[in-house]
């Protein structure tokens, strides 16, 4: 079976991708392979390489590199010392397709603008030596920022490789601050549950959503009424989550404390302690391509690994688009 995972950037899609392979591999009883196409330049790089490393670690990965060529690499045992030979005896992981196209795009050795044919010829030989393969994605397309020429190329060339992706999958699911959302075929979904560092009764509500699509409006309407329950968090004293009733602008208030200086590590589960029927309302930032800007990109980063903590710990979270809500998790 092949599954393919999407989600913008700190949605929990990889935690979710390797929770997917690592039960069917507890089913089957077959090998795991993490095949990993992140090409490690730059401390934050390695420092992003290492997390993933932690996360998989005592899971039974065996990790295989490759940052081009995936297709060759493939039928040819990708350089493993174990056998290659059976296509049931695997279950693999591969993370991440973004990075496997820009890859061949830039790389010396890359396919250039044969890019899109090397990716798909690469999946498909994958695939063809696996028992279950699992491939992540990222969602780059979700933006109209004004792009160069060439990264203009990389969205055509990550649209097609994904939609191409998507049709051949058995199933593939979009995971949204760490809850899947199932978009085709037979991908069984965790069950929701309540997660995180904070032990109380959730009764938090989270409402997310794209730039100008009625959040605010619908919390106000489902949750919350009264103007003066509300706090802005672009421009509130960092103190006041923890008295309100409800913040919006939340991605805002993530990106002042960040500026600041104040430590984050413990944020959702501090107002999940302190303030735990607060509701939030915050805009989805981690989709679109990757800024250029470090601060930016540990920005989308951390408002999205938060906003994945505070989903764990809410009671209810929905999504807004075009003024309309749905529920993607909710508590019974």
């Amino acid at each position: 079976m092949f599954y393919l995972v999407t989600g913008g950037s700190g949605s929990g899609k990889s935690a979710f991708a390797e929770d997917i392979v690592c039960s069917l591999a507890r089913e089957s009883g077959e090998s795991l392979f993490y095949v990993a196409t992140m090409l490690p330049y730059g401390e934050e790089t390695k420092r992003k390489i290492l997390r993933h490393r932690v996360m998989r670690q005592d899971k039974g990965f065996e990790t295989v590199e490759c940052y081009t060529g995936l297709e060759e690499k493939a039928e040819h045992g990708m350089g493993v010392c174990t056998e290659w030979e059976e296509a049931s005896s695997r279950c693999v992981l591969l993370e991440c397709i973004s990075n496997l196209a820009a890859n061949e795009m830039y790389q010396p050795d890359g396919a250039k603008k044969n890019t899109v044919r090397a990716v798909i010829r690469g999946v498909r030989a994958l695939n063809r030596k696996c028992r279950h393969l699992v491939v992540v994605t990222n969602e780059v397309c979700s933006e109209c920022s004004s792009d160069s020429e060439e990264m203009q190329m990389y969205k055509r060339f990550m649209g097609e490789i994904n939609t191409e992706l998507a049709r051949m999958a058995d199933g593939v699911a979009e995971v949204v601050y760490g809850i899947p959302v199932k978009l085709k075929g037979v991908l069984q979904l965790c069950k929701t549950k309540k997660d995180g560092k904070w032990e109380g009764e959730p009764h938090m509500k989270l409402v997310i959503g794209g730039a100008y699509q009625g959040k605010l409006a619908y919390a106000k309407k489902e949750f919350l009424a009264a103007d003066h329950s509300w706090i802005d968090g672009a421009s509130c004293p960092f103190e006041d989550i923890y008295t309100c009733q409800g913040i919006w602008h939340f991605e805002s208030y993530i990106r002042r404390m960040m500026a600041a200086g104040k430590d984050l590590k413990n944020l959702a589960s501090s107002i999940a302690g302190k303030n735990p029927d607060l509701v939030v309302v915050s805009t989805e930032i981690g989709y679109g391509l990757v800024p250029v800007d470090a601060f930016e990109r540990e920005y989308r980063e951390q408002a999205g690994r938060i906003c994945t903590e505070l989903a764990a710990l809410a009671e209810r979270v929905d999504r807004v688009v075009c003024g309309i809500g749905t529920t993607l998790k909710v508590l019974d």
